[in-house]
């Protein structure tokens, strides 16, 4: 009985290693479903990134190209352009005694990057108008603060005007001085 004993014994463990094997296939099997489906869930539920990130990016062109036109984002404001007119102007103006120079640098805001070009083209018009502009004032009228700020908005006008008689529209926002030395 010893020898039939071991056999049963023997099938025992081959059985039990069988069972044991099957649920550690089992569990696999059920691991791979998972990832897979959950990975393919995942997909699915996030969607595609290249297509949304190109329908998002064709959105956001559209949005400029109507904020340039506008002027205006639906919720802000568009992003500002800023343009130089160089060389700074050099001017004298009229003194009691002596002769008296102006140096000032003066660069533009737009919302509208088509405003830089139009700009540079008729930049003679406007480099003309701003020289006789600044070349009327007196040291008295440009010594206060109140003087330079009431210059920048005849400055700021000045290039609204040459640009509205040649483009139809005024286009620049503000004017400011970088540079200003009087002497």
């Amino acid at each position: 009985m010893a020898d039939g004993d071991t056999l049963d014994n023997a099938e025992e463990l081959e059985k039990e290693g069988s069972k044991k094997k099957l649920p550690l296939k089992l569990i696999i099997i059920i691991a791979a479903v998972v990832l897979i489906g959950g990975g393919a869930g995942a997909f699915f539920m996030i969607g595609d990134k290249s297509t949304e990130d190109a329908a998002v990016s064709e959105n956001a062109e559209g949005a400029e190209s109507e904020q340039a036109e506008d002027g205006e984002e639906g919720t802000g404001v568009a992003e500002a352009h800023y343009f130089s007119l160089d060389p700074p102007f050099i001017v004298n103006f009229t003194g009691k005694s002596r002769a008296r120079f102006l140096q000032v640098s003066i660069e533009g805001m737009t919302r509208d990057a088509k405003v830089k070009e139009d700009i540079t083209k008729h930049i003679p018009q406007v480099r003309n108008n701003l020289v006789l502009l600044l070349s009327a004032k007196t040291h008295e009228e440009l010594n206060s603060p109140e003087g330079k700020a009431a210059l920048r908005k005849q400055v700021l006008k000045e290039i609204q005007k040459v640009l509205e008689a040649e483009t139809g529209k005024e286009g620049v926002e503000d004017v400011y001085f970088t540079s200003f030395v009087m002497q």
